[in-house]
């Protein structure tokens, strides 16, 4: 009789923190994106730092922003790769591996090392009519891939690809400051 009344309180206790555990989870979430090269990577939805490193290189930023000097508008591509536990790079190349064709972003053949063990990097504007930028003039939101493929001077090669979602929003913002309606 006692066990008739308890098991169902029990149980009502149960769900009771089921349903509130429940309610304060946050759960992530993903999309597949297959890129241009043919490998499949999760991609975050929400916005969230994505961290994307091996055991020899991490990944600590991929930023493109509008260069609006008149006589050189575009958009302007910098990188952060970070070298851990003593990896030295040999040469680093960026390319762009959302779509076909696959574009070179960025080489360099004799990278150096700031702070100790960051490469950071920029290219020269691309102006709104090269292929590289031409997907700012699309209207949806969406994610754009970047491969970095590191040559180390120990002559093992890594390659990390870093995604990034691009707002609808970004893309107008990057198209008013370059003037482009």
């Amino acid at each position: 009789m006692i066990q008739d009344r308890i098991t169902p309180t029990l149980a009502a206790c149960l769900a009771a923190l089921l349903l509130c555990g429940a309610g304060c989870l946050q759960g992530s979430y993903f999309m597949k994106v297959t890129t241009a090269d043919g490998v499949t990577i999760d991609v975050p939805v929400e916005k969230t730092a994505i961290r994307v490193a091996d055991e020899a290189i991490a990944v600590k930023g991929l930023q493109f922003a509008p260069s609006t000097a008149e006589d050189d508008k575009g958009i302007t591509y910098s990188f952060d790769l970070e070298f851990l536990n003593g990896s030295r790079p040999a040469e680093i190349a960026v390319d762009d591996v959302t779509d076909e064709p696959i574009m070179r972003l960025y080489t360099d053949s004799a990278p150096k090392l700031t702070g100790g063990a960051h490469w950071v990097a920029s290219t020269s504007p691309f102006n709104a009519a090269d292929e590289h930028v031409k997907w700012i003039m699309t209207l949806d939101s969406g994610p754009r891939v970047y491969r970095f493929t590191v040559r180390l001077a120990d002559g093992s090669t890594h390659v990390l690809r870093y995604p990034v979602i691009v707002s609808n929003t970004t893309k107008e913002s990057d198209r008013d400051a370059l003037g482009i309606k």
